[in-house]
């Protein structure tokens, strides 16, 4: 079990950092321009700055349970990568909906 929550642990904080990084990187002008739908921009930057949240949340208090004698550690850990999920699946349906094709919502670099 303890393995398990390591593993969990270090891929939410890499995955946390990774996802902290390109909310930052969604902040400068540059970035914001080469966007063509803005619905699919305000999606992916709700996916990046929840998500950091969401992943130490589930992680401190999955280590708590643990700590408690709990049983339900691992769905808590999960729970952060539930989230990736129906964000990803969210943005796919505004990218679709703007223009009816996926994957469309951000121009070429030029």
């Amino acid at each position: 079990m303890i393995v398990i929550l390591w593993a969990f642990t270090l891929f939410h904080l890499a995955v946390g950092l990774a996802s902290l990084g390109l909310a930052l990187r969604l902040l400068t002008p540059v970035e914001r321009s080469h966007w063509r739908s803005r619905s699919a921009l305000l999606v992916a930057e709700f996916l990046c700055w929840i998500y950091p949240i969401a992943a130490f949340v589930a992680v401190k208090s999955a280590w708590a349970a643990h700590a408690a004698g709990q049983h339900y550690a691992i769905p808590m850990l999960i729970s952060p990568i539930l989230w990736l999920v129906l964000m990803g699946l969210l943005f796919a349906i505004v990218d679709f909906a703007e223009d009816g094709v996926l994957g469309n919502a951000r121009k070429a670099a030029p």
